[in-house]
């Protein structure tokens, strides 16, 4: 069958070409069995310097002609010399693209062009962008649970009997703040609800949200309430990045209902979200995951992405069988069983047969170097499997450990963690365990926080917690503060430490510590009495003639001790310190003062016992007569 082209009957087959070329490819035209006129008797279009040309079912233009090879390809057309010729190459798909049959490459006197979607289907454009999407997520995004009974970890949230789980079961889960570490599955649970609630469920982003969209959320939350009675269940990831003014927006939709709010952050709710929106929801702590939770996704995680490429499904992991070979047999009793009693150890999951150097151990590994965090377990697998891949199985496990070691301590060094361990150093030092002093500092220090900073807490501690039992600790402190400032990290890590240990080992005094907290309460608290006239400033006559200073006694100027006062005499009596020893506003635990003597003596009596006990005695006698005296009857 021949259609009318240019003048000419021609075949389907090449009227493509034809038009492909701007009409110029005159010659093509020329078919057997054709009573078509001679080519020179066509008008002939003008030559262009365009090709087309068609890679992969996409289309660019190329202006690579020059006028010589237009000129070239005019001459060889009107001597209707050459024809388009076609050739069938292999397609140039990769392994993982679907094959699209053949190239066709067709070539004329001025140049080629390639069609490779001839037999093939094009796929649909959404097909291929989500294909795309799906590709391009990491391992985190594509293992990540879609439901509670995927979800490892945090049983006393979602384990049978839970608040947490029920509420979610039941469809009431309400306005919620999830507050835990990074990677402990807080935006998990968050679309777990999202495939579950029957409400509307909506996420944003505290990093790139701003108040235009929240109005907007709020709007069409309104109005789907109005339409169809369905409420709206708005997701706020890292809600702690909101400024004060942005959390206030979600006031009144909350307090109205017109929405449900849940919320996750990293830092302390207490501080970091305002305390009207924190009043209206509920607080759910996150823990983070143990060791063994986080072995437990990474092996859900390959087990995940074995099947997915292999369309196989891998059998459950089974317990070790009853009788394992063992290497001395003498280590049993006469029973067959270990003499320790031990259970037997569960076999490896059975995806690690096709995981080479990624086995067991070198999982556990990770799982411990995450410190509790799924998301950063998850990434250091994927890497792991790229590398064997990468290396062809050659890579082994020692040199994974290696490359994937943690090579840095998962440290905030503003947020809670911050706080935590610098109370944590200042307790060690309290309760002069040097030791632990030691550890909780190198935390700190191994995490980048700031030297100057835990220097000046050891200032503090050198007065609060030492005092007058050492007064040689703070001067060495204020020492060791001016040394770190002027050398720095990685220097003034030993300086530190020396700090560290001699606080720690030196005796212990809070007795200005606590005598001045009663003196702060007491101005707190008691009206501002004025200052006796005997010890006020006199530096003019008329103060002097007001009696100023008169009566007061100049001590040194006395060969022997006088009396004066120097309190209001509304104050008169007041006692703020008191001896070290004294065990008056102390507390007596004598289950405590037991397992201290147990722990440190061997079960022997502390030496201070009988001393103390006779301290209570006295205290509790003089409470007693003191409490006659106000009160007679």
């Amino acid at each position: 069958m021949s259609t009318l082209v240019c003048g000419r009957m021609v075949t389907p087959q090449v009227v493509n070409v034809h038009l492909d070329f701007g009409c110029s490819a005159s010659s093509a035209l020329s078919s057997s069995g054709t009573n078509a006129p001679a080519a020179d008797k066509l008008p002939t279009a003008p030559p262009r310097k365009v090709i087309k040309r068609i890679i992969s079912g996409t289309t660019r233009w190329n202006q690579d002609m020059t006028s010589s090879a237009s000129a070239k390809r005019d001459r060889d057309e009107a001597a209707g010399n050459e024809k388009p010729t076609l050739h069938a190459t292999p397609s140039r798909s990769s392994d993982s693209a679907p094959s699209r049959g053949v190239i066709r490459r067709i070539v004329t006197g001025g140049g080629t062009y390639e069609d490779t979607n001839i037999t093939g289907k094009r796929p649909r454009s959404g097909e291929t962008s989500r294909s795309f999407l799906e590709a391009a997520k990491p391992l985190p995004e594509l293992v990540r649970p879609r439901t509670l009974d995927d979800f490892v970890g945090q049983e006393h949230l979602l384990g049978e009997g839970a608040l947490l789980r029920g509420l979610i079961d039941a469809d009431r889960i309400g306005s919620a703040i999830f507050w835990g570490p990074p990677g402990t599955g807080k935006t998990t649970i968050a679309r777990v609800i999202a495939k579950t609630t029957s409400s509307v469920f909506k996420e944003l982003s505290a990093t790139n949200a701003t108040i235009a969209q929240l109005r907007e959320v709020f709007t069409e939350a309104e109005n789907v309430l109005k339409l169809t009675g369905r409420k709206t269940l708005l997701f706020i990831d890292e809600i702690q990045r909101f400024s004060k003014s942005q959390q206030d927006a979600f006031l009144p939709v909350v307090e109205a209902g017109t929405l449900s709010l849940i919320a996750s952050t990293t830092e302390n709710p207490s501080f970091r979200v305002n305390n009207a929106l924190l009043s209206r929801c509920r607080v759910f702590v996150l823990n983070k995951l143990t060791a063994d939770d986080t072995y437990r996704i990474l092996v859900r995680a390959l087990r995940i992405q074995y099947e997915q490429q292999s369309g196989k499904a891998l059998p459950s992991a089974k317990s070790a069988p009853a009788d394992p070979p063992r290497a001395d047999d003498s280590a049993l009793d006469s029973t067959g069983a270990p003499p320790t009693g031990e259970p037997p150890a569960a076999t490896p999951d059975p995806v690690f047969a096709h995981t080479g150097p990624v086995d067991p151990d070198l999982v556990r590994f990770l799982a411990s170097a995450a410190d509790g965090d799924a998301r950063v377990a998850l990434s250091s697998l994927d890497l792991a499997l790229s590398a064997t891949r990468d290396t062809k199985g050659k890579i082994s496990r020692d040199e994974l450990k290696r490359s994937l070691r943690k090579a840095h301590l998962q440290y905030d060094r503003s947020g809670d963690h911050h706080y935590d361990t610098i109370s944590a150093l200042h307790k060690a030092v309290r309760g002069s365990d040097a030791n632990a002093a030691l550890y909780w500092l190198a935390r700190m220090l191994e995490g980048g926080d700031d030297p100057l900073f835990v220097a000046r807490r050891l200032v503090r501690m050198a007065s609060e917690d030492i005092g007058l039992a050492n007064p040689h600790a703070l001067p060495q402190a204020l020492s060791a503060y001016q040394a770190t400032q002027l050398i720095g990290m990685p220097e003034c890590d030993c300086i530190l430490a020396q700090i560290v240990v001699m606080l720690a080992e030196s005796p212990k005094s809070v007795r200005v510590y606590k005598a001045y907290n009663s003196a702060k309460a007491l101005v707190r608290e008691s009206e501002a009495y004025p200052v006796p006239l005997h010890i006020r400033n006199a530096p003019t006559g008329l103060m002097k003639q007001l009696g100023y200073g008169r009566d007061y006694r100049y001590e040194p100027g006395y060969a022997h001790p006088v009396h004066q006062t120097f309190f209001p005499p509304e104050l008169s009596g007041t006692t703020f310190l008191r001896d070290d020893d004294s065990v008056i506003g102390k507390t007596y635990d004598e289950a405590a003062l037991q397992e201290w003597e147990w722990r440190n003596l061997g079960g022997q009596k502390w030496s201070g016992r009988d001393e103390m006990m006779r301290q209570l005695d006295a205290a509790a006698a003089a409470e007693k007569l003191e409490a006659g005296r106000k009160d007679p009857n």
